[in-house]
């Protein structure tokens, strides 16, 4: 079993998989557009074999500190969740040359984020090679309370959980 939740600071932050233009019917164009039509993601059946195949062997042999799906609001939510669990911070750089919308609300099925130790991570880079699963090193877990995506905002990590736990009691009433 590997959790979702940031770990140790110190961690390298890494992205699993492609991501691609699509945002139609995803949490973002809902939430900014009002609009859940257009085309879905399309399933890549030999990426999801391949990554499943990777996070397995990855646990087996106990390389990753953390894990975490990019479906239901992509790199960005993922962000939020994973340094909320343990109140662990993130800074991390955004891909050059993709448009930074895309990057972090995409939906596109077949991508991870986790985080590895630095002992770790030659032995997960050679496991991704190997299955053919594409890997990008986006920065690390820091132990500053605030997600950081270099170049573009750094939110404090009080504000988001204040903001993510007062959405929860408006659904819950109370």
């Amino acid at each position: 079993r590997t959790p979702m939740g940031f770990a140790y600071p110190g961690d390298a932050v890494v992205l699993l998989g492609e991501t691609k233009e699509e945002l139609a019917g995803s949490s973002w164009a809902d939430v900014v557009h009002d609009h859940l039509g257009g085309m879905p993601p399309m399933p890549n059946l030999a990426a999801e074999k391949a990554l499943g195949h990777v996070l397995i062997e990855a646990a087996r042999r106990q390389l990753l500190t953390s894990a975490h799906d990019l479906a239901d609001g992509g790199l960005a939510q993922a962000l939020v969740e994973s340094s909320l669990r343990n109140d662990l911070g993130v800074s991390l750089t955004l891909p050059e040359g993709g448009d930074p919308t895309v990057q972090l609300f995409s939906e596109s099925p077949a991508r991870v984020i986790v985080s590895i130790a630095a002992e770790h991570y030659a032995a997960f880079q050679a496991l991704c090679a190997d299955a053919g699963v594409p890997l990008v090193r986006l920065g690390e877990v820091v132990e500053q309370p605030v997600i950081e995506v270099l170049g573009h905002f750094a939110l404090p990590l009080g504000e988001v959980r204040a903001r993510w736990e007062a959405h929860i009691r408006e659904v819950m009433g109370t």
